[in-house]
């Protein structure tokens, strides 16, 4: 009899747990936190539903978009998309109008912007190295250093130079300045790139709401799903996973959990550094190369019925660090308790027990609401309520030599035969909901007897059918 345990109840480690169940494996999930989730959860606060971010319900692939509306029906509903961008004390639309573009930059800088990317076209020199040069050679010099530069920086934390072009490849895959434009002139209607998508799904009551549905589904299914465990130590032979050991986050005791097969979405480096016994030396040095970048989710509940029109506002301004501005009643009017309120999400970037993201929560809210006043889109006295909240290792930062320790440690979790690496975190990939879920399905397809290499596998392609 197989015993699937499953580490991490996101996106990827639910979708695992769901085909595993369907087909009568007996599964355990494991989860550190106290909903499912992961950095898809959403926070309900006095009747008012939070997104830790947001997150589009997009996909080409039938196998996921089947799963999401046999999971929700009804409460799974396309969502019209509005979004502009914060540059200068002006709002330009995104994707582009062309319209609204020259309104605010005018012929003269238009035309430098066309010119410095047919430049850029002539001059580049192959294979961009890094991610400046990757956007450079797609958008130019000029629209680089206006949209783009300062807006990675604040990201990140580094500059566009110290970063992996396998960042764009896998984010804005097939996005260019002309692309942008072809897509401007059509008003969107010959647009397959992700990023410039018009219209996508969205569950009723936030993105954590699909993914506590297929909770339960898994639940009736017999599965079991533990929250607040947190996975300490992984016990193997060296060729084969025995067990994994778990602290109850609530009262500090730990268990121990057996099984056949084990899928791990946590992060790649905590799995390797908590394994038992330890790896070598040098594999263990190459987790300290990989690192991660944390956030901070800052929330306010707005006595406002209508802020802005947008479902989300990037901020492309060195005089505010925060970079995007969730509106969640634009996502889904019912996430707001109070018709006459509106309720925003502000998301900073930082690095784990850095400087902001050790501050006191109120410094940390009243740099929030100057910030908000700056940009004009609501006064402090309209301000109800809010709180923040701290996401550890929200997403993978590809470094420019961040390849060769993922290769190292890739090489030493292939090694062993019952494991398998699942979504974003435990794959490190800067992946989006739906190739995690994919992740997932091709993950239960092994334990029930595929041959599918996740690493290698397209997670944009491939179905579980």
């Amino acid at each position: 009899m197989k015993r699937a345990v499953i580490i991490g109840a996101g996106p990827a480690g639910l979708a695992a747990g769901d085909k595993l169940t369907g087909q009568g494996v007996e599964t355990i999930i494991l989860e550190k936190d106290a909903q499912v989730g992961g950095i898809s959860r959403t926070i309900c606060y006095k009747g008012n539903y939070f997104d830790i971010g947001g997150h589009r319900f997009y996909t080409q692939n039938s196998s996921v978009l089947g799963w999401w509306k046999d999971t929700l029906k009804e409460d799974f509903r396309p969502v019209s998309r509005q979004s502009r961008i914060y540059y200068q004390d002006t709002f330009f639309d995104y994707p582009l109008s062309v319209a609204n573009v020259l309104a605010h930059i005018g012929p003269f800088k238009a035309l430098a912007i066309a010119a410095s990317y047919v430049f850029s076209r002539f001059s580049s020199r192959g294979k961009a190295e890094n991610l400046e040069e990757w956007l450079i050679s797609r958008f130019g010099k000029k629209l680089y250093e206006m949209f783009f530069k300062e807006y990675t920086l604040k990201v990140w934390g580094r500059p566009c130079a110290e970063l992996s072009a396998d960042w764009a490849g896998r984010r804005i895959k097939g996005l260019s300045l002309s692309v942008a434009v072809r897509n401007a002139f059509s008003g969107g209607r010959q647009n397959k790139v992700k990023t410039l998508i018009k219209e996508f799904y969205y569950p009723r009551l936030g993105s954590g709401m699909m993914y506590e549905a297929a909770a339960q589904k898994i639940s009736l299914k017999g599965g079991k799903i533990q929250l607040n465990a947190e996975v300490v130590e992984i016990k193997h032979d060296h060729d084969r996973i025995l067990s994994v050991v778990c602290r109850d986050c609530r009262t500090g005791k730990k268990f121990e959990t057996p099984g056949s097969d084990f899928c791990s979405s946590m992060p790649l480096t905590l799995l390797v550094s908590r394994m038992s016994p330890l790896p070598g030396r040098d594999i263990l040095q190459m987790c300290g190369k990989l690192s991660y970048r944390s956030l901070v989710m800052v929330y306010f509940i707005i006595k406002r019925k209508d802020l802005a029109p947008d479902n989300w506002i990037y901020v492309h301004s060195k005089d505010a660090a925060v970079s995007r501005i969730q509106n969640f009643k634009r996502w889904s009017a019912e996430m707001v308790a109070d018709p006459r309120n509106s309720s925003l999400g502000l998301e900073y970037f930082c690095d784990e027990g850095d400087s902001f993201w050790a501050q006191p929560d109120k410094a940390i809210l009243e740099k929030a609401v100057f910030e908000l006043e700056k940009l004009k889109l609501c006064r402090k006295e309209e301000i109800l309520d809010g709180f923040a909240v701290r996401v550890a290792k929200a997403y993978p930062v590809y470094g420019r030599d961040y390849r060769q320790a993922l290769e190292a440690l890739k090489g030493f979790v292939k090694n062993f035969s019952n494991l398998q690496c699942i979504g974003r975190y435990g794959m490190f990939q800067y992946n989006n909901m739906e190739n995690s879920a994919v992740s997932g399905f091709l993950a239960a397809a092994n334990i029930l007897g595929a041959k599918k290499d996740l690493w290698s596998a397209d997670l944009e392609e491939e179905s579980d059918d």
